[in-house]
């Protein structure tokens, strides 16, 4: 007796996995390189308002056309990230204004002392 193979059903295809936005990997590394810039040297937290455009932008592009990108948690993580560094930034901006001005209002008026 012989045994005849079984009638094979072919697997549905898989669907293809849609690539992330070209901008979602360079709004993380942006925000990546703000954020830990920030505590190693200050200059580096420039580029997270950067790393916020291009997150938000990559994010609404594969919003608006998900046959084409998938939604990367690249671009969310980078606009978070940007978010972090911008607020940072906008701290650090702050602080150096109100250090200047305290400098040059104690430059200015002599409270007496010495006289």
């Amino acid at each position: 007796m012989t045994y005849q193979q079984p009638y094979a059903y072919p697997y549905p295809p898989r669907p293809a996995r849609l690539p992330a936005h070209p901008r979602a990997t360079t709004a993380l590394v942006l925000g990546i390189v703000g954020v830990a810039g920030f505590f190693i040297l200050v200059l580096p937290v420039i580029v997270s308002p950067l790393a916020w455009y291009y997150g938000a932008m990559a994010e609404r592009e594969a919003e608006r056309e998900p046959g084409r990108y998938r939604r990367a948690g690249e671009a969310r993580a980078g606009m978070i990230l940007g978010i972090i560094g911008t607020a940072l930034l906008g701290f650090a901006v702050l602080l150096l204004v109100v250090i200047g001005t305290l400098t040059v209002v104690g430059a200015t008026y002599d409270a007496g002392y010495g006289t």
